[in-house]
Parts: structure tokens; sequence; C-alpha cells
């Protein structure tokens, strides 16, 4: 009897401890899945680095309450996209454009420097993508349960998951099995699969050098810290979600700086999505008119014009007028040099009004030459008849009339006013 009971009770426990392996087993395979990857006929993953693991809150200094003081030194742009604040006449903060010429169009971005032109702070703006969320050819998130679980998640629960989902297990030190296992019931199979499948396009969307992956509940957006290649910089990537596209920038920050870190944390609390459009550009063009001359002719002046073309990137007299301006002003060559190259590799003319700064490609000079060698031969044979060839054949007594109300008004203008191209266009 005493041999039955014992066996009965060897039985029993070795039952429990084979349906307690089962039951543990799909958590154990979860987290190889995570460390190692897996590759099955339902799930195909690589390795995945830790940094993907967890998501966190946006990570801010406190101290930096004593530098909020500087705030009315910031405008709100509405550059691009984003409407962010820029500093404008900052004591400390000198802004250089930053272009970058692709077969999509140029993308815009800026360097904020010191009076020693040491690199503070810098952003630039990334490619606009659609989130799509992808199960690829994963049989597993394919399976009608699992399936049916994922496709009930709302487009915003997903975005938030992707930066801000804690994915590993909770810990078991210091707990035994049937306590460790009793933790683990509360993550269904449903939760596994859903984790692996945020774990998934964490994966595809963000970049293989991040470090560290974060969200803001109160702004919504979400944050991905990369590997930077001086470490006396923060390197990061700011995302904003707009019904399901994807709006992105990068920014790098000088690590224990207050002002560049206060000026990183206005940029994530402030900046949010505006959609850009030709027409935004009317605005800022009206508020850089309303400026003073010597402001228009400085670094203020070229923020609101740079700021300006963000929304009209194909207007070549855009970047002509932005030239034309900062050439009146003083010492502005390091604003100017982006424009300068970013308009002779585009256009083939520096656009310069100088002939130190104009720098010309073959085509674009030749035509240049001949239009003035033109221009020449007309005045010459003007001026030798005193009055043009063309102006004593009229239709009629009023078209005479209008040709020299024409002539008129074109003495009249004022070179000043060479800026109005921008509203015509």
């Amino acid at each position: 009897m005493l041999k039955k009971s014992l066996f009965l009770i060897v039985l029993v426990g070795l039952i429990v401890f084979t349906v307690a392996l089962f039951a543990i087993a799909p958590y154990h395979i979860y987290t190889l899945t995570l460390t190692e990857g897996v590759s099955t006929r339902f799930l195909e993953m690589k390795p995945t680095i830790s940094a993907l693991y967890d998501g966190q809150e946006f990570r801010f200094k406190s101290e930096l309450g004593s530098a909020r003081q500087d705030s009315g030194l910031y405008t709100m742009f509405h550059f691009s996209n984003f409407v962010m604040p820029i500093p404008l006449n900052h004591p400390i903060f000198s802004l250089i454009p930053t272009i970058k010429i692709e077969t999509t169009g140029p993308r815009l971005g800026g360097s904020f420097l010191d009076g020693k032109n040491a690199d503070l702070f810098s952003f630039m703006q990334e490619k606009i993508y659609k989130l799509d969320m992808t199960t690829g050819n994963q049989q597993l998130f394919l399976l009608p349960v699992f399936k049916n679980h994922i496709s009930r998640k709302l487009q915003d629960e997903i975005w938030r998951d992707l930066f801000s989902k804690k994915l590993s297990l909770p810990s078991n030190d210091g707990k035994s099995f049937f306590e460790s296992l009793f933790m683990l019931r509360k993550v269904t199979y449903n939760d596994l699969v859903y984790n692996l499948f945020i774990l998934y396009n964490r994966n595809l969307l963000f970049p293989s050098k991040t470090t560290r992956i974060s969200y803001d509940k109160v702004t919504n957006h979400g944050l991905v810290e990369l590997v930077s290649d001086d470490p006396k910089y923060l390197l990061e990537r700011l995302y904003l979600n707009e019904n399901g596209i994807i709006y992105s920038m990068t920014i790098r920050t000088k690590i224990d700086n207050i002002t560049a870190e206060h000026f990183r944390e206005k940029i994530l609390k402030e900046t949010y999505f505006k959609n850009s459009t030709t027409d935004s550009a009317i605005p800022i063009y009206a508020h850089y008119k309303s400026i003073t001359y010597g402001k228009r002719v400085d670094q203020q002046g070229m923020t609101y014009l740079y700021s300006a073309w963000s929304h009209d990137l194909n207007n070549r007299d855009f970047v002509r007028v932005i030239i034309l301006f900062l050439e009146r002003g003083k010492s502005n060559l390091k604003f100017l040099k982006p424009f300068y190259d970013y308009a002779y590799k585009k256009f083939g003319s520096s656009f310069s009004t100088g002939t130190e700064e104009l720098i010309e490609n073959a085509d674009v000079k030749l035509k240049r030459q001949m239009k003035e060698e033109l221009e020449n031969e007309v005045k010459n044979e003007e001026s030798q008849t005193n009055k043009p060839k063309f102006e004593g054949n009229f239709a009629t007594p009023a078209d005479k009339i209008n040709f020299y109300l024409d002539k008129a008004k074109e003495k009249k203008t004022n070179s000043d006013d060479a800026d109005k191209l921008l509203i015509q266009q």
C-alpha cells in the first residue's frame, strides 16, 4: 500500500512538473527568440539588440529649469512640416543652414554654433514615410487567433507600443519556480505573439545603431537614441505620427552644455506637426517684410527666408533672393556659403552679385555672357539713335501711349523690390 501511495505521489508530481514545463516552454522560447533569434516555418527572426527590448519615457534633466529664462529668445517657426522653436538674435546661438541635395529634392536642417564656432546643437529633417506595421511572411502572426488579436489593436496603440512597450518578461530573481510560473501566466500567449510582432517591426523601422527607444505620452512623440560618432554629443531621432504618416528629424546635442540641452528640451516638448504647402511661405514672408531693413539683411532675416523657402523648394527665385538680401548685410559669408553651394550644384550658378563669390558652370556662364553682349549691343544702338529701333512701329496711338507708360513704370521700380518676385511665383 505504501509503495502504491509513493508511486501515485511520484506520478502526480511528474505529471504536474511536465505540465509546468509545457506551460513555461513558450516563455522560454520567447526569451530565446529575443536573445538568440529563431528560424522555423512559423517565425524567422535574427537576434535583437537589447536596446529594442524595452521602451521608456522621454528623459529630461530637472536642473534645466534655470535655463528657461531665455525662452523669450526663441520664436516658433513653421519649418517644412514642423512647427519648432528657433532662437532669434540669441547671444550664444548662430544658425548656419544645412542643405543636403538628393534625388527627391533638398533636405534641410541647421547647425547652431557659439561665438567660437563650436557646434552646440543641430537638426536635420529626414525622409517622410508611411507607417506600415507588417507581418511580413511570418506565419505565426497570420494564425487566426493571433491575427485577430493584433488586428483589434488601434493604430495609436500600436504607435505607442512601438516606442514604450516593455517586451522583457518579468524578472524571477529570488522567486521559486512556481512563483515565477504564476507571474508568467499574467502574460498570455496572445501577449507573447503581439510582443514579437512589435519587436519584428522595431527591427524593421528603427536604425540598426539604436541604443535607446522612448516615448512621450504628452506629445505622442517617439524618440530613438543612436550611436554617436563623438562621445561629446548626444545623437537622437524624433518621430511624429500624423494619421499614419511619419515625419522625423535627427537632432545632435552637445552633452553637459546647459544651453544646448535646454534647446534639446524645447525641441522635444514644443515641436509639433503642421502640413507644409507652397502657401505656407506667404505669412512667413509677410512677417519677414515687416521687420526692419537691418534685421532683414542679417541672420534674423535669413531665418525667416530659410523657413519660407522650406515650403517652396522648387522656387529658384527664393534662393536667388535669399542670396541677394544676405549680400547686402555685413559679415554674412558664413550664412551665405550653404546657399552659394546649393545654388551652384542645383542651378549652375551661385547667384552672387559680386565677382568674387560668383561661381558658374560653363553653360550658365556662356548664357550670361551672351545675354550681356546682346544687352550692350541694344544699348549702343539706342544711344546712337536716341531711341529704341522698335518703338516707332505702333498699330494705334493707344499702343504708343501704353508703351511709354510701361517704360515709365519700369524706371520707377526700386531695386529693393526685387524680392516681390517671390510673391508672384
